[in-house]
Formats: structure tokens, sequence, C-alpha cells
């Protein structure tokens, strides 16, 4: 950690330090042992004591990224000197999946028993508006892990500040204003479908390191919030309504549509659940070093 950023995150983080690389023995881990590290060792020891203000983006910082790692890292670290110059605060929180009987789908949708959920918003809501956005890890036996993204839109919900006040999905649809536009022109130097996440490699493992024979995923999941996690629409700061999340809330409920009928969300069928098994936590190895990739989208 250079200097300058230990000096601006030691006011939130009063016992800042530099946090080594992941183990050279990690990824053989269990997936148990690869959650409960980057929970004990990494999230909770960065924990902030005060919440630092919400970034506005960088786009200068983002067409500076080398986002190609974005798409081929295979690590739950972040590379030195990544940035998240797009949603730079967010939560963490452990979070199991699990499918319904008889599901069609293969690999980690046939459950997650070790997984983290990151919630974020793009920016700073009083820029911008408030555009809630997450990310999930689920955590495989002796493998990398395996990650999705999912948005509520590239605009977000305008003055909405209740962060489950709609559904999340791996597919946005494009939208032309110049800000979203900007960041979609930064991304397809890296992806043919920047407002598309494919779940592919999700289907081709399960959370054992068993790898599938005939895999079949979901082209498209919708992630709806339940009852239990209803925010207020008024402007607060979303990472301490959610640290005040139970740990086993129901999160949402996945409905998923088969490849080719992306877009169809009255065929989407339920094919699981997401419930939280921790508190959510904000942190500087959530918001700076915790890694999620994005697996790049084929139009087959």
């Amino acid at each position: 950690m250079a200097a300058k950023e230990l000096t601006s995150v030691i006011e939130f983080w009063p016992g800042a330090h530099d946090l080594d690389a992941l183990p050279s023995e990690y990824e053989s881990w269990s997936a148990a042992q690869k959650q409960d590290y980057l929970w004990q060792q990494r999230l909770l020891k960065s924990r902030y004591d005060r919440l630092p203000p919400l970034r506005k983006i960088d786009v200068i910082g983002l067409f500076r990224t080398a986002l190609r790692q974005k798409m081929d890292r295979r690590s739950d670290q972040a590379p030195a000197r990544w940035q998240k110059a797009i949603h730079a605060h967010g939560s963490v929180a452990q979070i199991k999946f699990a499918p319904i009987a008889d599901s069609p789908y293969t690999g980690l949708f046939q459950g997650v028993d070790h997984g983290l959920l990151r919630v974020s918003v793009t920016g700073d809501p009083s820029d911008r508006g408030f555009a809630p956005g997450l990310a999930l890890k689920f955590f495989v036996d002796g493998h990398p892990s395996e990650n999705v993204s999912a948005l509520v839109s590239l605009t977000g919900q305008g003055q909405n500040y209740n962060f489950f006040a709609h559904e999340f999905s791996n597919i946005v649809p494009v939208v032309h204003q110049l800000g979203p536009r900007l960041i979609n022109l930064i991304f397809r130097r890296v992806s043919r479908f920047p407002t598309k996440i494919s779940l592919e490699d999700c289907s081709e493992v399960d959370q054992h390191g068993q790898r599938v024979t005939n895999p079949r995923f979901p082209g498209q999941i919708f992630l709806h919030p339940t009852e239990a996690v209803q925010f207020a629409e008024t402007p607060h700061d979303f990472r301490e309504a959610m640290a005040k999340i139970p740990v086993g809330t129901h999160l949402f409920a996945v409905y998923g549509v088969t490849e080719g009928q992306e877009g169809k969300r009255n065929l989407a069928q339920l094919i699981g659940n997401i419930h939280t098994t921790s508190e959510f936590v904000a942190s500087f190895y959530g918001d700076s070093q915790l890694f999620f990739r994005h697996q790049r989208f084929k139009n087959r």
C-alpha cells in the first residue's frame, strides 16, 4: 500500500496495513477453508471503524485499468494497484445458494454452501442517482471460484434508495445516455457484449470440484429481492442498512431462463434461493482487493 493510500485509508481503518498475497496453496483448499480465510483474515481484519464517503465514478481510472484482467484473472484477490473505478464502496456477506428440487441446471446451480456476496452502488448516488449492483462468488473445492455480477440497470433507479426495490440480472439493456455509453465503449475493448455476463462456467463444475460432463446453464437469471429486505426509499447510506440484516436472511429468489430465451422474463422459472450466513461487513479489503471475475458472453 503506497504511503498516500495508507494516509487516506487510516482515517476509516485505524489499523491499516498491507494485506499480503494469498497463500501459495490457497487454491488447493476446500471451499469452506477459502471462504473462512477471506472472511476472517481479510474482510473482518480490514473492517472500517467509520464508513468512507461514496466516490463518484472514476472514468479516467477505468480507462487506465487493465480490463482484460477483469475477464481473464482466475483469483479471488485483485492484482496490485487494482481500482474499483465504478463500484468503489460496498458491503460483503457470506451466503449460500439452495437450488430447488429437480433443477435443470448443472454444476454450481445444484447448490453452493460457501459463497460471498458484495453489494455496491455505481458511483455516488447524490451525483447520478441510486444505481445498485452486486457480485457473487461461489467457492469450489481445489479449484478457482466462479463469479456472477448483476445490475438493476445501467441507469439505476433515480432517487429511490431502496437497494432491493427491483430485480437484478446478469444481462441489462443497452442505453444511449452519455455516461453509460462511454463506460460501455471502454469495456468493449475486452468484450463484445459489455452489458451481458455469461453463466456458463458456473455450470461446468460443482462445489466439490467435480467437472460436469454435459453442462447446462441458464442464459439469464433474475435475482428477485424478498420482502425480508425492503429498505426506505429516502436517502440513506445503504451500507448502514445492510449491516442490520440478520444472519440467515432470505435475500433473493433466483429465477432463470434457458439459453436462447434471454430477455423473456415471463418464461423464467424459480431455480433456487440465496440466504445470508453472516452479517454484512464494509471493509477495505472488500472495497479494494476482493476480486470478482466477469465471464465474457458468447453470442451462439
